[in-house]
């Protein structure tokens, strides 16, 4: 296991708590050391999921991948046969990103990219939570940016440019995925909507998402008629409206 101690800038790298492969992150805010080098163990069946789905030369989309760490995990799972594609809008989020691909030697494994991914392309409204590396619950307006929209608001709110994935991928020649993790803090929905034939496309296996109970029925519906069922449900607590589901694409 990595020991923590500074980097070269005074930033302390951590080992993330993932015994089966040696992993670290720089940690500088207090949601990176409390909340994104313990993720393995706050959300287990994240990581049990990319254990059990994960082949050696699959392409893994990490849609909502904050600093890194599960992109991290699905590239030391490829065993340095596949890839992952990591899509992080938030501007300190994607920083930490990339300088935490970096610090693993994981270039030529890990696909950064800043933007956000959405039911149409242009400009919306992202409203930071605040704007420190390894934050969520940031807020994302569906509809269209407008300076009317950034206007008095008492936290950074960014013209964020989104692309809904189904043009994105042809794009930038990106392989299609065969596993999909989507932590997106409820534009979960959207996001299927503007991937249809990316979600739908047979070597797509299997999708494991976070939903907010106030979205479940749009989440599950979609990805159901893009032909997939639902496997598996896990929530942190009973009391949560959270809960994660692990989808299968039906016949495989």
């Amino acid at each position: 296991m990595s020991v923590s101690g500074p980097d070269e800038q005074g930033i302390e790298v951590v080992p993330i708590d993932y015994d089966t492969h040696s992993l670290r992150i720089r940690a500088e805010s207090k949601y990176e050391r409390r909340w994104r080098a313990n993720f393995s163990r706050r959300e287990p069946w994240t990581v049990a999921w990319l254990e059990q789905e994960t082949r050696r030369g699959d392409t893994v989309y990490d849609i909502g991948a904050n600093v890194g760490v599960f992109s991290l995990i699905g590239a030391a799972l490829l065993r340095d046969e596949g890839l992952v594609v990591a899509f992080e809008p938030g501007f300190s989020s994607y920083a930490r990103l990339c300088e935490n691909i970096a610090l693993n030697g994981l270039s030529s494994m890990v696909v950064p990219v800043p933007l956000a991914l959405s039911h149409t392309s242009g400009l919306q409204a992202f409203t930071y939570r605040t704007q420190d590396p390894g934050q969520s619950r940031h807020a994302v307006s569906p509809d269209a940016w407008t300076p009317a929209a950034s206007h008095g608001h008492k936290r950074y709110t960014q013209p964020m440019v989104s692309v809904t994935l189904d043009e994105l991928v042809p794009l930038l020649r990106l392989p299609s995925p065969n596993l999909v993790k989507l932590d997106v803090d409820g534009a979960e929905a959207n996001i299927l909507r503007g991937g249809r034939e990316t979600f739908s496309a047979p070597e797509c296996r299997g999708v494991f998402v976070e939903i907010d109970d106030a979205h479940a029925d749009d989440v599950v519906s979609l990805l159901e008629s893009y032909g997939f069922r639902l496997e598996g449900r896990h929530r942190r607590k009973k009391s949560s409206e959270i809960w994660y589901g692990a989808f299968r694409r039906s016949g495989t």
